[in-house]
């Protein structure tokens, strides 16, 4: 059986534009693709034996099949790949070999231990996520194609063929040589996203700092929470501060909408200072940047009495012209020796927002006036307020 081994520098074509950022492996993966890989990292040529002889080797370059695919950091580029290579000259049928492990996509990978003589396709799976985050099914050094994120299949991308469908018959050919290095050409994509109607959203954490700051001070900002609300979307959770890379929500092919993000900070001991909310437009064929709100510590608790004057009975007119809101404490907290102000009075249908509270469960009073300022209904509305957030409150009859 053959097997690959990877190359471990940058690709021989050149720095990439936006280049990609080199992400570490664990000890243990490293360990693990290596002896899948028979890694080599010296000065001079990956396939070069101990004495000086250059092995019999296929070699997969990016620069032969990527084209105007963009190896980097920016959303929707390829950040690594998997090379599967096919022994057409086998006896018994075409017979294909254990896939490298994940590369990326500014490397070489190069397939030893091929026949010489043999004939040779290759195939090319592409992906948007960097070749530490992907694990080959069954584990580290199984040899397949099929990639895992977190324990989940993810489909590839892009796809290549070396050579291409619509290659003449003696054009391309990948045939084994004795002490060379064959490097692949002749590729030719099968697959890929159309770019041109996928949507993406960017998010900084970072832009909502104002003048906070990073660090590990009690009221200073350790890392970050992104809570997207609808469900449509992950969370990501545990950012640093400040966050090594912006980010980036792939919505896929024709998505549109807006989209709310809960945003939270925390300090190093992992309590919940302060929160924003930011906002992003998507549409097709575009990446969009989400505006963030400045950080805050404090919350806001918004009153709409809709649902309670309808379980009463009380339509909005003469019957129930408007309401007065005690502005709320938070529990557990006494009122000085001034009475706490009124919020008021709000004409009937309009909803009235207390802000700039403090975080903590509260209890506002509320009392409905007739058209002719007499008491029409007592109620008590509570709710959660959290920083930098609105909470609605929850009313009820008292």
């Amino acid at each position: 059986m053959g097997r690959a081994r990877a190359g471990c520098g940058t690709s021989s074509g050149g720095d990439r534009e936006g280049g990609l950022s080199p992400q570490p492996w664990s000890g243990r993966r490293a360990l693990a693709l290596a002896v899948l890989a028979l890694a080599a990292c010296t000065s001079g040529n990956d396939d070069d034996d101990d004495d000086g002889r250059i092995q019999t080797s296929l070699a997969i370059d990016p620069l032969a099949f990527l084209g105007d695919v963009r190896c980097s950091n920016e959303p929707g580029a390829i950040r690594s790949y998997v090379a599967t290579l096919t022994d057409e000259s086998a006896e018994g049928g075409p017979f294909t070999l254990a896939s490298s492990p994940p590369i990326p996509c500014t490397s070489r990978v190069s397939f030893t231990y091929v026949v010489e003589g043999h004939e040779y396709t290759a195939r090319i799976d592409g992906y948007a996520q960097y070749a530490e985050e992907l694990t080959p099914a069954g584990d580290e050094t199984s040899g397949s194609p099929h990639m895992l994120v977190d324990g989940a299949p993810v489909a590839p991308r892009w796809t290549w063929a070396c050579p291409g469908p619509d290659a003449a018959d003696d054009a391309g050919k990948l045939v084994a040589k004795t002490g060379v290095n064959v490097v692949v050409q002749g590729c030719a994509a099968l697959s890929g996203p159309d770019d041109t109607q996928r949507a993406a959203i960017v998010l900084d954490p970072a832009s909502a700092l104002g003048a906070l700051r990073c660090g590990a001070g009690d009221r200073e900002v350790a890392s970050f929470d992104v809570l997207p609300q609808g469900g449509a979307l992950a969370p990501v959770l545990g950012v640093g501060c400040p966050p090594a890379e912006p980010i980036v929500y792939d919505l896929g092919v024709a998505a549109a909408g807006a989209h709310v993000f809960r945003l939270e900070a925390k300090n190093a001991a992992g309590d919940l200072l302060f929160g924003s909310s930011c906002f992003a437009a998507a549409s097709a064929g575009v990446t969009a940047t989400a505006t963030c709100d400045p950080l805050s510590d404090t919350g806001a608790l918004e009153l709409d009495l809709g649902a309670l004057l309808d379980a009463e009975q009380l339509a909005c007119g003469a019957a129930a012209a408007s309401y007065t809101a005690t502005e709320p404490l938070p529990d557990g907290e006494q009122p000085g020796t001034d009475a706490p102000p009124y919020v008021g009075p709000v004409p009937c249908g309009e909803r009235a927002l207390l802000s700039a509270l403090p975080p903590g469960a509260y209890t506002t009073s509320v009392e409905v006036r007739d058209a002719k300022g007499a008491p029409a209904l007592l109620a008590q509305c509570s709710g959660e307020v959290r920083p930098g957030a609105t909470t609605r409150a929850a009313c009820a009859p008292r």
